[in-house]
């Protein structure tokens, strides 16, 4: 069998590491111990925080992390990089959600504060629901999530004081595309991405999940022609189209697939070791 020349593999989290059940399945588990035994280096790049990220990094024995979509850099023993949000910044997308009714979430390094809504929307039937929910359709939820669901669970002001003296290194702000698209014109030093139909992440300009591979690749001393990367997301779609040996999944956005080197199965079906297997970077197994 002829093998790649790779030595770091990443995973996104939601939508490709793990299935729709919020689970890791056997056959990605038996991969990423092949992939250690043959010595590279495995790897997330989300846009999920470090103590989200530190359970799957504990429980697969991973190596590394890209967190808040390369705003916060980190191996098991050391942060590599973090940059976090200027404080006027984020005191303007304060005064913008507060004007506009939007809710607005912030990810420091224990973690994400804020809106109960994004919270609420994180969870595991929350998250089924929206893989279900057409992407035609994201307005009307985004609509139920702002002006309906946000009378139940409505943000706590008064807790963004206390929440902006800790460093925030990413906001997550409920909103549709086209309006994120309006906000990066008022606020050209930061960057708007996506991983969700019905909200965006706010992080600072020249950061992104790429740029964080590429800080652990200076780290490890690995070039982005030996990383392979998986993902599904708008938020995915740089490092999908830059690194040398790219897989979207087939539950994947259409802007995802259309920049990746192989368009694997989904994340509910072995995606990642059908993946690595079309590689030759791990062997046939029983899944």
């Amino acid at each position: 069998m002829r093998w790649l020349t790779v030595k770091a593999v990443f995973f996104d989290i939601d939508g490709t590491l793990l299935t729709d059940h919020r689970t890791v399945s056997k056959s990605t588990i038996l991969a990423i111990n092949q992939l250690k035994a043959r010595g590279i280096l495995v790897g997330l790049a989300t846009g999920r925080d470090p103590r989200f990220i530190l359970q799957y990094m504990a429980s697969l024995g991973l190596d590394m992390a890209v967190a808040y979509n390369g705003q916060y850099v980190f191996t098991r023993d050391e942060v590599v990089f973090s940059q976090p949000i200027e404080k006027e910044d984020i005191d303007k997308m304060i005064a913008y959600a507060e004007k506009f009714q939007r809710d607005l979430s912030f990810g420091t390094a224990l973690g994400v504060v804020g809106s109960g809504i994004m919270s609420m929307g994180t969870g595991n039937f929350a998250y089924r629901f929206s893989r279900m929910v057409p992407e035609v359709c994201a307005g009307f939820v985004n609509f139920i999530f702002n002006h309906i669901i946000r009378i139940v669970r409505p943000q706590n002001k008064g807790s963004f004081n206390h929440l902006i003296t800790q460093p925030i290194y990413q906001m997550m702000l409920l909103t549709m595309e086209k309006e994120a698209q309006r906000l990066a014109e008022y606020f050209p030093q930061l960057t708007f991405t996506r991983s969700s139909p019905y909200a965006t992440d706010i992080i600072c300009k020249g950061n992104s999940k790429l740029i964080g591979i590429k800080r652990l690749g200076d780290f490890y001393h690995f070039s982005t022609d030996e990383v392979m990367v998986f993902g599904d997301s708008n938020n995915d779609i740089e490092m999908l189209g830059e690194v040398r040996y790219s897989v979207a999944m087939k539950n994947g956005t259409k802007q995802a697939k259309q920049v990746a080197s192989y368009i694997t199965d989904t994340n509910n079906k072995d995606g990642i070791y059908k993946g690595l297997r079309h590689f030759n970077l791990v062997e046939e197994q029983n899944v």
